[in-house]
């Protein structure tokens, strides 16, 4: 049997045996360098963790994971771009096949993976929200370079698996790596894990307190029966107490970069003011005295969210409040409601909101919960972006009121009640939303050119998804008083855009081609062309609601006034008769001068007043807004959408008149009446250097001329035009 001869040194048989063996050696090392197995197990909790992401509930060890996920990814960045330099420095002159394929696709999709990251790192934590763009590009490059990766791997192996046996000691070190990496992962999962157990978090919810007490009269009836907020509808999912913490901070809201222009807006609204104004402060006193402070829950649940959740409205606390209180109506309260009926009186069901990691902290511990919202905004926008919000039935379950039996222990009574005005109304249209205008359309205007995260909604009718919108949170109507008392955050601003308002200047060019232009309430004068001294002629003042979505004026009609002011002057200016005038000591409107305005009179008696006047049991006027005792109502005198109401006036001609007359009439405004300021805050005014305005919503002039002679027929009288 012949012995074989080796090859010779120079022939080419031994230079292919001997770049085999090298290659070997190359792809032996690069299996089981240190380096290899390093970078190796960066990408395998890379890939582990980001899947987790993905699949995952949100939860503690979701946040934790996105945490390690975004700092395994910074430390990798390096060693990884070495790996990858020497890697393609090794096997370069390879000749090209499936797995050198593989391996430069993997490569082109791991540097992808690693920009995409880069940005949005970067936009999460200096950014003002997380491209979609760039997220989807970072989700898709890194599912499919870890795929393509791990197929790389496999052939790579399988390739020179057989050669690669033959190594002394290559299989056990493989084994020991890969050990290495499974049971690392494991023990980060594992510290993960008891992380996410022992993190502190803030308390959702909250035992009742000791002696906590229930409104005795409305235990009587069904829909109070046991609950701990009777008797407001309010109720949370819980069915329990919430930890003020979690409703309040709305600041912070303003505070990550996100959403600051939506919380200067919010800052002086009528939301925000909701329980720290003076007159409800005031008037929840007196409840509290009068029933009792469990029945001031009633109030609460449209007024003081946050202190009736936390159980605040209770005997045992004497203020009735809760950390909170001053941002009455909070950006987490109207943003975690998930329910609402169309009952009124706060219908509603609060939901609480699941707070992320260091949400409710400061420095960095806010930084990061920042970050983490920005970067994993699942929860977020589940939490607070509720398609509800959007709807009139979510304005309805508070801007509908009646006042129940087990209140006013008389009967049901109705009060305060836009939604079922603007419901019934012409701008509601359920079968063409085309033609419908609904509260936000008009109280929460488009602000273009917007930095909010949010900007933008693609299922409105009159809007899209990229119109870099985001709606008023100003919520723009009447009370431009209380946020001067209160000397609010940029109050000066949201007094500009309510006078704006009320006095009918406001353009809203998204709803312009269904929203008329000009006052809210036009006023028309109507009298004859001449009269001869002497004469007693009938002058009629017109008012129509023409603009507004409900009753005008609607609300509390005990607090709300608007009136007409007619003075008549003659050729001198001389002012020859006055209705609805100033009393200059006590600023009550005047029916006649000297004559202060009495709700009630006759409709043609002295001038034409937009009020209400409740009164209790016994038919006695109720003067201080004791709401709680109202039983009816008298002297209710409103305008429904496009309705229109008159006034007749009847003016004696002076035998000394020189004319022409020249008649004015305004159609005034107040947000509260006088008397009740006069009467339950006396020094309001005094000690805050700020009286109530009056603004003029609406204004009309004539004149009359005066003939020598026969006295001028009569006007015909007019009829109010719908």
């Amino acid at each position: 049997m012949t012995t074989p001869v080796p090859p010779a040194p120079d022939s080419p048989a031994h230079g292919n045996e001997e770049q085999a063996a090298s290659t070997l050696q190359t792809a032996a090392r690069g299996w089981t360098a240190a380096l290899s197995w390093s970078v190796l197990a960066g990408l395998a909790l890379e890939s582990v963790t980001g899947l987790w992401l993905l699949l995952a509930p949100f939860s503690v060890l979701s946040q934790l994971s996105l945490l390690l996920h975004t700092l395994a990814g910074l430390l990798l960045l390096a060693p990884c771009l070495v790996y990858l330099a020497r890697h393609w420095l090794d096997w370069r002159e390879q000749p090209l096949s499936v797995v050198k394929l593989l391996g430069y696709a993997g490569f082109v999709l791991l540097a992808a993976c690693f920009v995409s990251g880069g940005v949005v790192t970067w936009d999460c934590f200096f950014g003002r929200r997380l491209s979609p763009l760039w997220d989807q590009i970072h989700l898709a490059t890194g599912l499919a370079s870890a795929a393509i990766v791990g197929v790389h791997l496999a052939l790579a192996y399988l390739r020179r698996r057989s050669q690669l046996r033959t190594l002394p000691g290559f299989g056990c070190r493989l084994r020991r790596h890969g050990l290495a990496i499974g049971l690392s992962l494991a023990g980060v999962y594992v510290a993960l894990v008891a992380s996410a157990l022992i993190f502190p978090s803030t308390p959702v919810t909250r035992p009742l307190p000791e002696g906590y007490s229930l409104p005795e009269y409305a235990q009587k009836f069904d829909e109070y029966r046991g609950s701990p907020f009777a008797p407001t509808f309010a109720r949370t999912s819980t069915g329990g107490l919430i930890n003020p913490e979690i409703l309040a901070h709305s600041a912070s809201c303003g505070t990550a970069g996100c959403h600051e222009e939506i919380v200067a807006e919010w800052e002086p609204s009528a939301h925000r003011f909701a329980a720290m104004n003076p007159p409800f402060q005031a008037v929840q006193k007196s409840f509290a005295a009068d029933r009792g402070p469990a029945d001031t829950r009633y109030c609460a649940g449209c007024h003081d969210p946050i202190s009736l959740f936390a159980g605040a409205k209770d005997i045992h606390n004497l203020s009735l409040a809760a950390p909170g209180m001053q941002e009455g109506i909070s950006c987490v309260v109207c943003h975690s409601i998930s329910h609402v009926d169309q009952r009124g009186n706060a219908d509603y069901v609060l939901t609480p909101p699941t707070r992320y990691l260091g949400e409710a902290g400061t420095g960095v511990a806010k930084r990061v919960s920042d970050f983490l919202i920005r970067a994993y905004p699942r929860q977020h926008l589940a939490d607070y972006d509720r398609n509800i919000l959007r709807t009139p039935e979510f304005c309805g379950a508070c801007h509908k009121q009646f006042i129940p039996e087990a209140l006013n222990r008389f009967g049901s009574n109705p009060a305060q009640n836009q939604f079922d005005e603007w419901r019934q109304s012409h701008w509601n249209h359920a079968d063409d939303p085309d033609k419908t205008l609904s509260c936000r359309d008009c109280h929460m205007r488009l602000v273009p050119n917007s930095r909010d995260p949010g900007a933008g909604e693609a299922g409105d009718l009159r809007r899209a998804a990229d119109d870099r919108a985001h709606r008023h949170h100003g919520t723009i109507a009447t009370n431009l008083f209380m946020p001067a008392v209160l000397k609010l955050p940029h109050w000066e601003e949201q007094y500009r855009l309510t006078e704006e308002w009320i006095k009918g200047e406001t353009v809203l060019p998204e709803i312009a081609h269904l929203w008329p232009a000009g006052p809210v309430a036009p006023i028309e004068i109507h009298a004859q062309a001449s009269a001869a001294p002497g004469q007693t002629i009938e002058l009629q003042v017109v008012v129509k609601n023409h603009k507004a979505g409900h009753n005008f004026v609607t609300g509390p009609l005990d607090f709300l006034r608007a009136w007409v002011h007619l003075r008549v002057e003659d050729a001198a200016g001389q002012l020859v008769a006055e209705w609805g005038g100033i009393d200059p000591l006590t600023r009550d409107i005047l029916d006649e001068p000297g004559a202060v305005h009495q709700p009630g009179r006759p409709r043609d008696a002295g001038t034409l007043v937009f009020e209400g006047t409740p009164v209790d049991e016994t038919g006695q006027v109720i003067r201080r807004h004791e709401l709680w005792r109202k039983a009816g109502g008298t002297g209710n005198r409103v305008l429904f959408p496009r309705y229109a109401d008159k006034q007749t006036y009847r003016l004696l001609i002076p035998e000394t008149s020189r004319g022409p007359l020249t008649l004015t009439a305004d159609l005034n405004f107040r947000r509260y009446r006088q008397e009740f300021l006069n009467l339950v805050l006396p020094q309001m005014e005094a000690d805050s250097g700020v009286f109530q305005p009056t603004i003029t919503k609406s204004s009309a002039t004539t004149q009359i001329s005066i003939a020598p002679g026969e006295p001028a027929a009569p006007a015909a009288s007019l009829a109010a035009a719908p």
